[in-house]
């Protein structure tokens, strides 16, 4: 069984190496090279469409196109309208951005534009576009900026003064306040009298605290004006005329006499 089994598969192997050569010699022989194109046939031939004649004259005289000015395309309602030319000044239209904010570093540079609508876009060199916008260069006080309307060179504007918010205004508790701290100092007594020193203010004791007591709300502390250049002016005189007293008795009564 085993023999048979050989032999067939040489068969086959055998046939088919014959088979190889005879295509080969077949190929050396010529075989696919004496292929010929079939001749012409006119029965399959198309003929071409053929052309119109050109005429001499392309367009017509101006008169036959009278309908298309009384009626323009591009109206909505077809009516003719005027219209005027302008001369274009050379000035391009003013951006819709404006450069708020410059920030340079060693590494790192971004600018900050804020657009019609207060909406602030920060910019950096080198990096993607923002809503449209790119930074392509940057100064200390300019900025070259790419979006929608072409290239543009924006400058930082130095604040004139005009527009911004108001200070705040200080609540009657803040005038109280700083009012307060500005306290003018005590007038002198009159020249009649000889004391020296000041009577003191009596110390008050501060009072029981009262249980269960709900607590009142404080009354807002009225506003009191600061005193004047002139007020402080009498006051600074009355101080000196005092001192000028009161050297006076020291000198009118030794340290060893009594008075």
């Amino acid at each position: 069984m085993r023999i048979e089994a050989m032999g067939l598969r040489t068969v086959w192997l055998g046939t088919l190496a014959l088979w190889g050569l005879l295509v080969w010699a077949l190929g050396l022989g010529g075989l696919g090279e004496r292929v010929a194109p079939l001749p012409d046939d006119p029965s399959m031939l198309q003929r071409l469409p053929g052309l119109p004649a050109a005429s001499t004259q392309r367009l017509g005289d101006f008169s036959q196109y009278g309908e298309i000015a009384a009626r323009p395309v591009f109206a909505e309602d077809r009516r003719p309208h005027p219209f005027f030319l302008s001369a274009d000044s050379g000035q391009s239209a003013a951006p819709n951005v404006r450069l708020t904010g410059v920030l340079l570093t060693d590494g790192f540079k971004m600018a900050t534009l804020t657009t019609e609508q207060g909406e602030s876009l920060r910019l950096q060199e080198g990096g993607a576009a923002v809503q449209g916008w790119r930074l392509l260069s940057l100064a200390p006080r300019q900025a070259t900026v790419s979006g929608s309307g072409g290239t543009q060179t924006l400058e930082l504007k130095v604040f004139d003064g005009k527009g911004g918010q108001p200070p705040t205004v200080l609540g009657q508790a803040g005038r109280a306040a700083a009012g307060q701290g500005q306290m003018p100092p005590p007038a002198s007594a009159p020249n009649g009298q000889s004391n020296a020193t000041a009577p003191r203010p009596p110390t008050q004791s501060a009072p029981n605290p009262v249980p269960n007591q709900a607590p009142t709300p404080s009354a807002p502390a009225p506003s009191s004006p600061a005193p004047s250049s002139e007020q402080l002016q009498a006051i600074r005189e009355r101080i000196e005329a005092r001192r000028r007293q009161l050297q006076q008795q020291r000198q009118n009564n030794p340290s060893g006499q009594n008075p």
